[in-house]
């Protein structure tokens, strides 16, 4: 039963989704921790970490890596927790995009669609605003802890080396990886 709410679970995410992986962030952490409680807030700041940090679509990585812990939980087989999950998240884009490929061109020219397309961009930049603002509290204040102030200039910092240097994100997932190793060795927890 768990194999099917998982694929449920993140078929829906998959559907009403609109603007990529990041846009996904808000749905994947309602269903999670506030519909099932399969997991902690913390873990699903882990579970983005992880999947950003890992190579491959952001959304394939988080149903994956959420579909085995899933799983694991429930004593089942975190590989087919794994594709379950995943298969539900691919699942809703692989179809529409089937149906839709053969009319592209010709749907972006009807003003209807342009204008909905135009009407979801705000919606997808509300969306990963709302996604960076949850990471951002769970990240500088963890439920029960004292704000983290190594972790506040940690992530100042990285935003003006994306911003104004330029540096690419592959660099700057290394970076933090090594500067937290780096932190942890001398007992100062990010």
């Amino acid at each position: 039963m768990i194999y099917l709410t998982l694929f449920w679970t993140f078929a829906k995410v998959g559907l009403f989704t609109i603007g990529g992986g990041y846009a996904m962030i808000p749905l994947i952490q309602q269903q999670l921790i506030e519909r099932h409680g399969w997991v902690t807030p913390e873990q699903f700041t882990d579970f983005v970490g992880i999947a950003e940090s890992t190579p491959g679509p952001f959304a394939i990585n988080i149903a994956t890596f959420a579909g085995i812990h899933v799983a694991e939980q429930h004593g089942l087989s975190p590989l087919l927790g794994s594709v379950c999950s995943t298969g539900g998240v691919v699942l809703p884009s692989l179809v529409i995009i089937l149906l839709i490929a053969g009319a592209f061109h010709y749907a972006m020219r009807h003003w209807a669609v342009r204008a909905a397309l135009e009407g979801a961009k705000p919606v997808v930049v509300g969306l990963i605003g709302s996604a960076a603002f949850t990471l951002l509290g769970h990240t500088l204040l963890p439920a029960g802890e004292p704000f983290h102030w190594a972790a506040a200039g940690f992530a100042v910092a990285l935003f003006a080396l994306t911003h104004w240097v330029r540096i690419g994100a592959v660099s700057l997932i290394l970076l933090g990886g090594a500067l937290g190793l780096v932190l942890r060795c001398f007992g100062v927890s990010l």
